[in-house]
């Protein structure tokens, strides 16, 4: 499991390529690649953003004072929600955007964070349920029409639906 947290997530693809690399040479099956990142799905990128980034943003001012990086502003918020580690807008927006994310890291897991500190309950239950209900079903599809080179091993991608039914994956 990476934990993706900041700057753009395709970067990350030479350490899987190196860990699969290392899995092979040391007589090791390959095993699946998992990632965790930060996010929120909302009805709309607009909704998403402006809830998000209300609680995303004295977080990560608290933690740049602590850790000594960069303090949060609107722009680099924006940054990080169209093209690094924030996944964050419309169910279609963050599907595209975890399907590229698979490809590009040969992922078979993918993990959103959807929690931040204070985020009221409405818009957690709101981003679960449309991860669930659009965002799952829509990352299949994408990856289907165009697989590219995400498909690492031949695993199946973590199935928590099968017959109707909810699955351990």
């Amino acid at each position: 499991m990476m934990a993706i947290i900041g700057g753009r997530p395709e970067r990350f693809a030479g350490h899987v390529e190196l860990y699969l690399r290392a899995l092979a040479k040391y007589g090791h099956e390959e095993l699946p690649v998992a990632q965790h990142s930060i996010g929120l799905i909302a009805d709309s990128d607009d909704e998403a953003k402006n809830t998000h980034w209300q609680y995303w943003e004295p977080m990560v001012q608290q933690l740049s004072k602590e850790r000594g990086f960069y303090p949060p502003t609107p722009e680099r918020y924006a940054e990080e929600v169209d093209s690094g580690a924030l996944y964050v807008g419309s169910p279609e927006t963050v599907a595209q955007k975890v399907a590229r994310t698979f490809r590009d890291n040969r992922l078979s897991r993918f993990d959103l964070k959807y929690d931040l500190t204070h985020l009221p309950r409405e818009a957690r239950e709101n981003s679960i349920r449309l991860l669930g209900e659009r965002v799952v079903p829509r990352v299949r599809e994408l990856l289907a029409e165009d697989p590219g080179s995400w498909y690492p091993t031949r695993r199946q991608v973590a199935q928590i639906i099968k017959d109707g039914k909810a699955v351990h994956a």
